[in-house]
């Protein structure tokens, strides 16, 4: 059996009035439902973070290699010489 859904806009303080008419079960049944929905939104967001900032490096280093005309592993190689 699949279970419907639908979306619909509804103002907050309407939704807000309509929880505290719920029954302890149900009201704890949302409150699990709705943490679980606030971890994936955090997953997600810090895997779109992390990607983010992995383009941004990627392209960073794409214009390093265009402007000064070096190879990858030139690139590399005077990043690996600077430490020493």
């Amino acid at each position: 059996m699949t279970n419907a859904t639908a979306q619909i806009n509804i103002p907050f303080e309407l939704l807000a009035e309509a929880v505290t008419t719920l029954n302890i079960e149900h009201k704890i049944k949302l409150w699990k439902l709705l943490g679980q929905e606030i971890t994936e939104a955090k997953k997600a967001t810090r895997n779109n973070i992390d990607t983010n900032a992995i383009d941004s490096f990627d392209r960073t280093v794409e214009k390093i290699l265009l402007e000064t005309g070096m190879t990858e592993d030139e690139l590399v190689e005077a990043f690996v010489n600077q430490e020493s």
